[in-house]
C-alpha cells in the first residue's frame, strides 16, 4: 500500500503540473487575444459613430434646400460667441418642437444640443468672448456633404478591415485556446482523480498501521507468557534435579565433579 502511495503521489503531481501547463498556454494565449479584443470593441464604437454621421449626412445631401438643421465640429463649436451659440441651442430646440424626426436623426440632434448646452455652460463659466462668422463655416452645400461622406466612408472601410483583421486574430487564438482548455480540464480530473486516490490511502495505511501495532502488542504479550513458560519448565526440571542429587548426597552415594559443580552453582554443599 506504501508503494501504491508514492506512485499515486508521483501521478498527482504530474497531473498538477500538467494541468497548471495547460492553463499558463491558456492564460497567454488569452493575454495576447485581450488587446485584438480592446481594438475590435473600439472600433465598433468608432464605425458606429462614423456609420451614425454618414448615414445622416447622406439624408442632408439629398435635400435641395439644405441640412435638416445643422451640425457643427468642435472647432466651429468652439469659434463661436455666446449668443451665437444660444441662438444656434434655439434653433436646434425648434427643429426638435416642430419637425418629425426618425429615430436616427432625433439622437443626433440630442447629441447635438447637448454639445451646444455642455459649450454655453463652459463659456458662462468662464465669460469668454469669442467672435468667429458663423453662418460663413457651416458645411451646408451638397459638394461639402458629399466630400466629408467620402472621407467617411474611406475611414469606415479602414476601420471594418481592421476589426475584420483583429476578429480573425482572435479567432484564430480561440481555436488554439480551446483544446487546451480541453486538455486542462482532462489532466485536472486526473489530478482530482489520483488525489483522492492518495488520501484514501492514507487512511488505509493509517488503519493498517493501527492493526500492525495491536499485532505487535499481542506478540508481545505471547512473547512474554512464552518465556515465563520456558523459565518455569526450565527452573522445575532444574529443581528436580538438585532434590534427586541432595538425596543422593543424603543416601551416602558419591556424586560425580559435574554433579558436585552442579550443585555448588546453585548454594548446596555436595558432601
Amino acid at each position: 500500500m506504501r508503494e501504491e502511495l508514492r506512485k499515486e503521489q508521483k501521478l498527482t503531481t504530474r497531473f498538477r503540473k500538467l494541468r497548471d501547463r495547460y492553463k499558463n498556454e491558456r492564460q497567454s494565449l488569452f493575454e495576447k487575444v485581450s488587446p485584438d479584443v480592446e481594438i475590435r470593441d473600439s472600433q465598433k464604437n468608432t464605425l458606429d459613430g462614423l456609420k451614425k454621421r454618414r448615414d445622416f449626412l447622406k439624408r442632408q445631401a439629398k435635400n435641395q434646400e439644405g441640412p435638416l438643421f445643422k451640425i457643427l465640429t468642435s472647432e466651429q463649436l468652439s469659434q463661436l460667441s455666446l449668443m451665437e451659440l444660444r441662438y444656434h441651442l434655439y434653433e436646434l430646440e425648434f427643429k426638435q418642437q416642430t419637425t418629425s424626426l426618425s429615430k436616427e436623426d432625433e439622437d443626433i440632434l440630442i447629441e447635438e444640443i447637448q454639445k451646444v448646452e455642455e459649450r454655453i455652460t463652459l463659456l458662462e463659466k468662464q465669460n469668454e468672448a469669442i467672435v468667429a462668422d458663423y453662418l460663413g463655416n457651416i458645411p451646408e452645400t451638397k459638394e461639402k456633404l458629399e466630400h466629408e461622406i467620402q472621407d467617411l466612408e474611406k475611414q469606415i472601410s479602414k476601420e471594418e478591415s481592421e476589426k475584420r483583421e483583429a476578429s480573425e486574430r482572435i479567432q484564430n487564438l480561440y481555436v488554439r485556446i480551446k483544446p487546451l482548455k480541453e486538455s486542462e480540464d482532462e489532466a485536472h480530473q486526473d489530478f482530482v482523480k489520483h488525489l483522492q486516490r492518495v488520501e484514501d490511502l492514507k487512511i488505509e495505511i493509517e488503519s493498517k498501521q493501527e492493526e500492525v501495532e495491536a499485532l505487535k502488542g499481542k506478540i508481545g504479550q505471547l512473547k512474554k507468557m512464552l518465556a515465563e513458560t520456558e523459565y518455569k519448565q526450565t527452573y522445575g526440571k532444574i529443581e528436580e534435579k538438585i532434590q534427586n542429587l541432595i538425596k543422593k548426597r543424603d543416601a551416602g552415594d558419591s556424586l560425580t565433579p559435574e554433579e558436585q559443580e552442579f550443585l555448588m552453582g546453585y548454594g548446596y554443599v555436595p558432601f
